[in-house]
């Protein structure tokens, strides 16, 4: 448990820091570059994994890489997103969307596509997501 609490920590500061490099850049009026940034972070993101999946030679199954590559380009993506929507939208409304969107949608994922029984409290939270998300995005 302790192991894992220490990955999160890794992975809730690395991701925080990518969304903060792309609004320093932006800030700084250095927005041309946030594209290679966020390339040059991954890049560093995936060599250091790399590096990880070697020190584990033999405890690292095939299926289990696959679906960590598929986890990195999913986070790749989202970045890159969020990127783009920061070049159109302002930040007040593409925040609470990024941050807000994703616990609504793996609520209702879950529902769906795993049978997962939602109880009452479940249900409010998220139309309080829905409803917070449309409020703050409201402008």
């Amino acid at each position: 448990m302790r192991r894992g609490l220490l990955w999160l920590t890794v992975g809730f500061l690395g991701n925080g820091l990518a969304q903060f490099l792309q609004k320093y850049l932006h800030a700084a009026g250095l927005g041309q570059f946030q594209a290679s940034a966020l390339v040059a972070m991954y890049a560093a993101g995936a060599v250091f994994s790399l590096l990880l999946v070697l020190g584990f030679q033999g405890r690292v199954r095939l299926r289990e890489l696959i679906f960590g590559v598929g986890v990195g380009l999913c986070s790749y993506l989202g970045n890159f997103a969020v990127l783009r929507a920061l070049g159109d939208l302002p930040a007040y409304t593409v925040f609470p969307v990024i941050v807000g969107g994703p616990i609504v949608v793996v609520a209702l994922a879950a529902w769906l596509l795993f049978g997962e029984r939602l109880s009452g409290s479940v249900k409010s939270g998220i139309v309080c997501g829905l409803i917070a998300v449309v409020l703050l995005t409201w402008g």
